[in-house]
């Protein structure tokens, strides 16, 4: 992205901001001290995740899907900013690993792939209109 990590940090670190930049999520409710968010979906769907892991420094947080609507088990998630070679630019890499449940699952790799690429694509356009 053609912006340093510090500034995409500062939006995508907020790990009850994620519906100020996703298109897909249309709102998000907070408990447990900020530690578990709950995420409406435009679609009425929703999901629980969980805070595993938070490093600013780093520009790194990890979090857990504790129930939603996609097939799957054991989620866990990664979400990073790493500065680019000349530091005014970065990469974002938002990974996942699970175990599919079902003949549902054998699609989740697609659905997280829209949720993820929806979530980047939006995330370039907000960053670009700072």
């Amino acid at each position: 992205m053609a912006c340093p990590a510090e500034t995409v940090w500062t939006l995508i670190g907020d790990f009850g901001g994620l519906h100020r930049w996703h298109p897909l999520v249309r709102s998000l409710d907070l408990s447990w001290e900020g530690r578990i968010r709950t995420l409406h979906f435009d679609d009425g769907g929703h999901a629980v995740e969980r805070l595993e892991a938070r490093n600013d420094r780093a520009r790194r947080y990890a979090y857990a899907l504790v129930d939603g609507p996609f097939a799957i088990q054991d989620c866990h998630s990664t979400l990073e900013v790493r500065p680019g070679e000349d530091r005014r630019n970065c990469v974002v890499i938002w990974t996942s690993s699970f175990e599919p449940v079902g003949h549902a699952g054998a699609q989740a790799d697609v659905v997280l792939e829209h949720l993820y690429g929806a979530g980047l694509r939006a995330l370039e356009s907000v960053i670009g209109m700072t």
